[in-house]
Parts: C-alpha cells; sequence; structure tokens
C-alpha cells in the first residue's frame, strides 16, 4: 500500500475515508532528513506553505503542491491511478546549467539516481536506484506506451537485494536529477556523465492539456517529447555502463 504524507491540510477524516484500502496516509509528518523524504511514495503540500517546508520535501519521488482540498484530491487520483495508472510527460533539451547556480536556487534540490531497463523470461521493466548521501529507495516500474507524450505506469518498491539481482549483466545508465519549484509546478532536471554541454528537463502532467511555463532561468534548445533518441531506455543503451 503507498505511503502519502500531506502537509497543510486539515480534512484528514474524509482522505482517510475516501482512500480506505487504497493509501496509508501521514499528516504533517515531523522531517527528520532525507529518510522523512524516502518513507513516502508522495507528499503533497497546501499552497502558502515557507520555503523551507518545501525545501525539506524536494527529494520526495513525487512531490506535488496542491492550491486547495479540490485539488488535493484531484492530485492523490491520479498518484494512485483512479480511473487509471497513467504517466503523462514532456521532455525538453536545455542547456547544461551550472549545478553551483542551481544549488543556489531555495526551491532546488537533487538525487543521484542509477537505472536498467531489464528483458527477462517474457517481461519487459525498469529498475531504479534514487536517493543521495548512502540513503536510497529502489523501485521497479512496468510502463505501456499509450502516445508518446502518455503511458500507463505502474511502480512498486523493491529491495536493494532485488535491484542487485536485477541490474546483474545489464546497461546502467547513471544521472543526477535535480528536482526544482517553479509557479507551483514540479520539474525534474537530469543531468548526465557524459554530455557536458546539454541536459533534459521533464515535467509531469495530470492532461496533456495542462498548461505551465518553463523556469526562465534554463536556457531551453527544443521540445523532443516525441523525439525517441532522447528516451533514457536509449540512452542506457548508448551509455550505460555494463555490470558484471
Amino acid at each position: 500500500m503507498e505511503k502519502i504524507a500531506v502537509i497543510g491540510f486539515d480534512n484528514k477524516d474524509e482522505i482517510i475515508k475516501r482512500y480506505a484500502g487504497k493509501a496509508e496516509f501521514d499528516f504533517d509528518p515531523e522531517y527528520s532528513g532525507k529518510s522523512s523524504e524516502y518513507a513516502y511514495s508522495a507528499a503533497f503540500i497546501k499552497s502558502g506553505q515557507s520555503e523551507s517546508v518545501i525545501k525539506c520535501w524536494l527529494g520526495n519521488e513525487h512531490l506535488r503542491i496542491a492550491a486547495d482540498y479540490a485539488a488535493l484530491i484531484c492530485e492523490i487520483d491520479f498518484f494512485l491511478g483512479i480511473p487509471e495508472p497513467l504517466e503523462i510527460e514532456r521532455k525538453f533539451l536545455i542547456k547544461n546549467p551550472a549545478e553551483s547556480t542551481l544549488a543556489e536556487n531555495a526551491l532546488c534540490d537533487f538525487v543521484d539516481i542509477a537505472q536498467a531497463y531489464v528483458n527477462r523470461n517474457g517481461e519487459r521493466f525498469r529498475v531504479r536506484k534514487r536517493g543521495r548521501d548512502g540513503d536510497f529507495i529502489y523501485i521497479k516500474t512496468q510502463k505501456t506506451k499509450l502516445t508518446e507524450m502518455k503511458r500507463i505506469e505502474k511502480e512498486t518498491r523493491i529491495t536493494k537485494a532485488q535491484y542487485e539481482e536485477c541490474i546483474k549483466g545489464e546497461k546502467v545508465l547513471y544521472k543526477r536529477r535535480w528536482l526544482m519549484l517553479y509557479k507551483e509546478k514540479f520539474f525534474e532536471l537530469d543531468i548526465f556523465p557524459f554530455w557536458a554541454d546539454r541536459a533534459l528537463l521533464e515535467i509531469e502532467l495530470k492532461s496533456e492539456e495542462e498548461t505551465f511555463e518553463l523556469p526562465p532561468f534554463l536556457e531551453v534548445e527544443k521540445e523532443v517529447t516525441q523525439d525517441k533518441s532522447f528516451r533514457n531506455s536509449v540512452l542506457c543503451q548508448l551509455y550505460g555502463i555494463r555490470q558484471k
């Protein structure tokens, strides 16, 4: 069952009743370092919280800002795959920014990621190691393509031992993911060790028509949502490091 942090909302009983049997909720959990961020599959924060509160949760794998209760329910429904588990994202090729500049942004943080694409016994999936400073989570993801922008996605947490077994003999793609909020939209900026001058910026949306503004401090070259050559699975085959 998914474990979700909800911060800044008072509708505890309504939320627990609505999602009974679907998710476990902690309301305004005390933050105690990176392990807090990684303990939850998602974190939803009400608009208007201080930058210091938001900064604490930037490393969470699914952080979203919700303006009100209705927006919160919409976000939780989408995360839990109600009515279906979709991934809708757009991707942009950008000029590689200085990480020192990113680090100066109050609403910007990073995690390190290693991931492999596995095809075994008729099953295709991705496994990912995500975290920093020795504190990691491990995730298995299965996707079914609907369009270049939209996929059905199923994610589950796995153990370190399961991850290490899955990557044996596979190519692993390494990257640093910078997580940032701009105008209450969550962006993921991937910097790869094999590219000196470019990086990839992604935003996950709830619909293909959802609007957003790209952060003006990033130099965007072009949108590559439809360009298969910028898929992580392709980059993994080109630049991934084979594991023993």
